[in-house]
């Protein structure tokens, strides 16, 4: 394993820095991160995000140009593991081998769990858009067997860093996948973890976009974390009643949209003379993967809420 002095797994840009963002109401450890919608959200919410998890070259590279002092980690599967992860070896050395990394756990690429968080401490949020390939209706649906499927890594992440909120986004399709068990043994596991969980589906097109794009959205509260009152839902209400309150139009598909834009379609075409190929893909399937950053805003600018009333109260306690 990577020693915790190192800064080799991760990612840090050009500057290396690791300094906490004065007045953030919040840390988010950002997982899947794509292209940083969630980290756009963040910002926009008063929080910021201490690390990224993304294994997309490309994706990595936009990261890098738009947040060059947040470290990037490359696999989830190999972040804050455990001695107990591994498996003995066959001779008398006492040591361990990591089958993810093929090597003995004191020298392979796994990051513990300490050493991520004496690096960064611990975050306040976990968020991600866990693939979506192994439930997508789009794909072959294969499920929990699908190499892609990222949950387990994902919760015991969770279960290591114990974070007061967890936000995820997912196609709507994982409700009904195997019969709806692979959803029931999510909300199982985060049970199993202390965390209380809602859910609700919220298309883009109900925070005014042009197009449905209509995602699944878990956000799991763990009410005995210290440090904060029980969390009794106001500002979470207030941040599901809006999404609730936009309804996309019937026509939807045909309507000219009339309001403000809130984006911006890139001027390159996806082909074009002169233009690689490659970097086409790359673009197109970075932005297919992304999620919509306005609404993962009305789930974080809740969570800030909630910070910020506790923040309030104790300023009213000390006075």
């Amino acid at each position: 394993m990577t020693p915790a002095s190192s800064t080799a797994s991760a990612d840090h840009g050009p500057s290396g820095s690791l300094a906490l963002a004065p007045g953030s109401l919040f840390s988010v450890l950002d997982l899947f991160s794509g292209i940083g919608g969630f980290a756009l959200a963040t910002e926009w919410a008063g929080g910021r995000t201490m690390a990224f998890c993304e294994i997309g070259e490309y994706q990595r590279r936009v990261l890098r140009a738009r947040w060059p002092e947040t470290p990037i980690y490359n696999d989830v599967t190999k972040l804050c593991r455990r001695i107990y992860d591994c498996e003995p070896t066959d001779d008398d050395s006492g040591n361990v081998w990591c089958p993810r990394c093929n090597a003995d756990f004191g020298e392979c690429e796994c990051i513990g769990t300490d050493q991520f968080t004496d690096t960064h401490g611990f975050p306040d949020v976990i968020a991600g858009g866990v693939p979506c390939q192994p439930a997508s209706l789009v794909g072959k649906r294969h499920g929990t067997s699908d190499i892609r499927w990222m949950w387990p890594d994902t919760l015991r992440i969770v279960g290591e860093l114990s974070p007061r909120f967890v936000i995820l986004e997912n196609p709507r399709a994982l409700l009904t996948l195997e019969g709806g068990t692979a959803f029931r043994d999510i909300l199982r596991e985060f049970s199993d973890r202390g965390y209380d969980v809602q859910w609700d589906c919220v298309s883009a097109a109900a925070l005014g976009a042009g197009h449905r794009r209509e995602r699944l959205w878990i956000l799991a509260t763990n009410s005995d974390r210290s440090g904060l009152e029980r969390h009794a839902g106001d500002g979470e209400a207030i941040g599901r009643a809006e999404a609730r309150g936009h309804t996309a139009p019937e026509d939807l598909r045909t309507r000219e949209i009339t309001g403000p834009l809130w984006y911006h379609q890139s001027g390159i075409q996806p082909v074009v003379n002169g233009l690689p190929s490659g970097l086409a893909r790359d673009q197109l399937t970075a932005v297919g993967n992304s999620l919509v950053p306005q609404v993962a805003h009305v789930w974080l600018r809740a969570i800030a809420a909630q910070y910020s009333a506790n923040d309030s109260s104790s300023e009213t306690r000390r006075e």
